[in-house]
């Protein structure tokens, strides 16, 4: 009975020491999703490291979870994954007036050559038309007419 006594004390006294571990890790369960929703797969295409299910992916949420066990904050974890892999292990990279002027150019050239062939166009259509063929007279008609008969 004693140690039915004792069990029951033990349980008591450290039950909410648990409680508090149990709500700890899922706190850092929640920031770690949190974090993996804002970060790309290296391997994948287009997915977030929380819904990707490749190795990488969970060796990467390990290695988030083991940074927020050790104290560090989701911008110093974010901060580590990009300088490791830069701006694309964002799923939303910052703004960069580079990738913006990369992205703009090619429809810039392609309207600046729609617009050299317009105004050639119209220069064209605007000049006078060569003078055409002189008619026929009725001899050089009648020549044609023979050799076609010839044929």
């Amino acid at each position: 009975m004693r140690r039915v006594a004792a069990l029951v004390v033990l349980w008591a006294w450290l039950g909410p020491c648990f409680a508090a571990t149990i709500v700890h890790e899922n706190a850092v369960r929640r920031q770690e999703i949190a974090i993996a929703k804002k970060l790309r797969c290296t391997v994948c295409q287009a997915e977030s490291l929380a819904v990707s299910q490749a190795g990488i992916a969970q060796d990467m949420r390990k290695l988030i979870r083991e940074k927020l066990r050790a104290g560090e904050t989701p911008a110093q974890i974010r901060s580590y994954f990009v300088k490791r892999y830069g701006d694309y292990i964002l799923l939303k990279p910052p703004f960069d007036p580079l990738g913006a002027i990369l992205w703009i150019w090619p429809f810039a050239l392609a309207a600046a050559f729609g617009g050299v062939a317009i105004a050639v166009m119209r220069r064209r259509a605007r000049a006078p038309m060569p003078p055409s063929a002189p008619e026929l007279g009725p001899e050089d008609q009648a020549r044609v007419e023979a050799l076609t008969r010839q044929e």
